[in-house]
């Protein structure tokens, strides 16, 4: 055998020995540094998974997990206690209503996959809170979760008024907006916190945020929509002090509709009866 060949199967006997001492069967590993033994879920948890993950694959996160938050703000986790309330509040009056209106389908293909609940309010360095966002359509914040109060419907009406326009967010990522719909009233500007509410009637905006992007625009329509009865909704359409202010609202709301209608069939009329009534059957009135 020449040095050559005998330098070539030395090689691949080592190889091969070790080879197959690295594939033993025998071969024991250190166990894991992290705890892998699954949670036992009880009380919120398990009712959590059983009427929310498990039908809609939404993931509700209530405990701590600093990761998941802004950590430029200075936020506190729900109360477990308010926490409770609210998811199981949170079910009647938006999961059952989409899926009653609109069927397990649409909801579960635009539902996001996870519910953020913080405790605490958002604050922001233009003097204005955020109430609630959307992250690319996969997951909503809401804020304020410890000032809870199911007999006040004020209070659920901002909790759903967050919801919807996130949840309209997702519904807009996915479909866009009518093209038209932002040169209705094409005067949008970054200084909307320094507007008041009259002054965005009568520009012809459903509200000052409103007037921050067509996008913010459109959900705002559609959440201040479904927050309100059928009667309130109509007031709020007068409240511009010109006739041109009047009609901007008025086609803008036809949009509204229409896109809901044709790309999601939805009749948001109904829908709106149908949160309008969850929330009196929630608070007693």
């Amino acid at each position: 055998m020449t040095m050559k060949k005998f330098s070539t199967y030395f090689i691949l006997l080592v190889c091969g020995l070790f080879l197959a001492t690295a594939c033993s069967k025998d071969d024991k590993f250190e166990p894991t540094i992290f705890d892998t033994t699954p949670p036992v879920l009880k009380g919120l948890d398990l009712w959590i998974m059983d009427n929310i993950t498990i039908p809609y694959n939404i993931e509700v996160i209530y405990k701590w997990r600093d990761v998941e938050t802004d950590l430029g703000r200075n936020l506190t986790p729900p109360l477990e206690s308010k926490a409770d309330g609210f998811v199981k509040i949170l079910k009647d009056i938006w999961i059952n209503p989409y899926v009653d209106e609109a069927g397990d389908v649409f909801f579960k293909m635009l539902s996001p996959k996870q519910l953020l609940l913080i405790g605490s309010s958002a604050y922001n360095s233009n003097g204005t809170i955020t109430l609630g966002s959307a992250e690319g359509g996969r997951k909503i914040v809401i804020y304020e979760i410890n000032l809870l109060d199911k007999t006040n419907k004020a209070r659920l009406r901002k909790y759903m008024k967050t919801i919807h326009h996130e949840f309209g967010h997702i519904a807009n990522q996915t479909v866009e907006i009518p093209v038209e719909y932002e040169m209705v009233t094409p005067n949008y500007r970054s200084d909307w916190n320094n507007v008041s509410e009259q002054g965005a009637y009568d520009a012809g905006f459903i509200s000052p945020y409103a007037m921050s992007a067509p996008t913010e625009d459109f959900v705002e329509m559609l959440a201040i929509l479904l927050t309100n009865s059928k009667t309130e909704w109509d007031a709020l359409l007068e409240k511009p002090a010109t006739p041109e202010a009047k009609a901007a609202l008025k086609r803008k709301l036809e949009l509204v509709v229409s896109y809901y209608k044709n790309v999601w069939k939805i009749d948001l009329w109904s829908l709106q009866s149908r949160c309008e009534a969850a929330i009196n059957n929630v608070t007693g009135n």
